[in-house]
C-alpha cells in the first residue's frame, strides 16, 4: 500500500488536468479530419491504380497511341512542335516550364488550401469538395483509361524533366509515390482551372489576370514538358466543370439530390420491411403446418 494517503485533490488535479487535455482534443479534431481526408484520398490514388488491368503499363501505351491517333484526325497534334520550338530555342526556358510544372501543381494547391483554411473556412469547405469531386471522377478514369504520358512515348517525345532537370523529379524513387499512367484527365490542369476561377472572382484586377495566365502557363508546361496531351487537358477542364456543376446544381441547390436521397430512403424502408415479410410468412407456414397435424 502507498505511503502517501489519497487526497481529494488528486480527482481535482485529474479533473483539471483532463478538461484543457479534451479541450485540446476538441480544438484539434476538425484539423485532423482534413489531414486524414488527404491522406485517405492519396491512398485511394495508388491503390486503385491496378484494380481493373493486370498489364496496366501495355494499356496505357495502347491508349496512349489511340489519343495521338485521335488528336492527329482531330488536327491539333501540336505537342511535338511546341516541344521542339522550346528545345531548339532556349534551353533555359525548358528548365523554367519544366519547374513551372512542379510548383503549379501540389505547392500551390497546398499553400492555397492552407490560407483558405486560416482565413476563410466556408471557402475552403467548397473548395475543398469542389476537388475531392473532381478527384473521384479522375480516380475512375484513372482505372478505365489508364494513359502513358507523352515522355514515355520516345517516337515523338523527349522527357524534358529527365534531360534537363530537376533530376529528383524523374528519378525512380521519386516515381514510386505517384500514379505515372494517371495523364487523363490532368488533374494538373483542372486544379490551376479551378484557381483560375478562384482568381477571376476576386475583386483584385492584378489576381484576376492571373486566373488567365496561371491555367495557359499551365497548359504549355504540362505539353512542352511531355507529361500531358492536349485532351489530357480538354478532359481536365471537363472534369472540373462538371465538379462544379455537381457542386452548384445537385449539392448546393439540391436539383437532383432530394429525389436521390428519396429512393435512398425508400430502398433502405423496403430493406427494413423484409425482416418483418420474411417473419410474417414464417408464422404463417409454421401455423398452416399446426394445423394440418
Amino acid at each position: 500500500m502507498n505511503a502517501r494517503a489519497w487526497q481529494p485533490t488528486d480527482l481535482m488535479e485529474r479533473v483539471l488536468l483532463d478538461g484543457p487535455r479534451r479541450a485540446w482534443l476538441r480544438a484539434a479534431l476538425p484539423h485532423a479530419q482534413q489531414v486524414a481526408i488527404v491522406v485517405g484520398a492519396y491512398f485511394a490514388y495508388m491503390y486503385t491504380r491496378a484494380l481493373v488491368f493486370q498489364d496496366v503499363e501495355s494499356a496505357a501505351l495502347a491508349n496512349a497511341a489511340r489519343i495521338i491517333s485521335l488528336e492527329k484526325s482531330l488536327g491539333f497534334f501540336w505537342e511535338p512542335s511546341w516541344q521542339a520550338w522550346a528545345i531548339d530555342g532556349v534551353k533555359e526556358l525548358v528548365v523554367f516550364f519544366n519547374w513551372t510544372y512542379i510548383i503549379t501543381f501540389w505547392p500551390i494547391i497546398a499553400i492555397a488550401g492552407v490560407i483558405l483554411y486560416v482565413k476563410n473556412r466556408p471557402r475552403y469547405v467548397y473548395y475543398r469538395n469542389i476537388v475531392l469531386l473532381s478527384f473521384a471522377l479522375a480516380l475512375m478514369a484513372f482505372m478505365l483509361f489508364p494513359l502513358a504520358p507523352p515522355r514515355m512515348i520516345v517516337d515523338h517525345f523527349v522527357d524534358t524533366i529527365a534531360s534537363f532537370g530537376p533530376a529528383f523529379y524523374a528519378s525512380r524513387d521519386f516515381a514510386n509515390f505517384y500514379n505515372a499512367y494517371a495523364a487523363m484527365p490532368s488533374l494538373h490542369f483542372s486544379g490551376t482551372v479551378m484557381f483560375g476561377v478562384l482568381f477571376l472572382t476576386t475583386p483584385n484586377k492584378w489576381i484576376k489576370m492571373c486566373g488567365i495566365i496561371y491555367p495557359t502557363a499551365t497548359l504549355l508546361a504540362s505539353t512542352i514538358t511531355a507529361n500531358h496531351y492536349i485532351m489530357d487537358a480538354i478532359a481536365g477542364a471537363a472534369l472540373i466543370i462538371a465538379a462544379f456543376a455537381i457542386m452548384e446544381l445537385g449539392i448546393r441547390r439540391r436539383l437532383f439530390l432530394p429525389q436521390i436521397r428519396d429512393r435512398l430512403r425508400s430502398r433502405a424502408a423496403g430493406l427494413r420491411g423484409v425482416p418483418r415479410v420474411i417473419g410474417r410468412r414464417i408464422r404463417a407456414m409454421r401455423t398452416s403446418r399446426g394445423a394440418s397435424v
